[in-house]
């Protein structure tokens, strides 16, 4: 049986990252062209939302880590 190297978790944190980044940054130019705060606001909730699985993901995957150390 040959061993399976699992993905590293630090990844997905960065992903995550990049994909809150990425929607207040579109957040914040909607505002600027349009003046409704509420882009900026929604834009956060959506990035909340969808980075909210790679973030549990990526949590899960560094505590099997750092019980497989033990």
């Amino acid at each position: 049986m040959a061993l399976v190297e699992k993905p590293d978790p630090r990844k997905k944190l960065m992903l995550a990252g990049a994909l809150d980044g990425l929607f207040i940054l579109a957040g914040i130019g909607l505002f600027i062209t349009t003046g409704n705060m509420m882009w900026i606001i929604g834009a956060v909730i959506v990035g909340a939302i969808l980075s909210a699985p790679l973030l549990i993901s990526a949590v899960r995957a560094m505590k099997e880590q750092q019980d497989a150390s033990r």
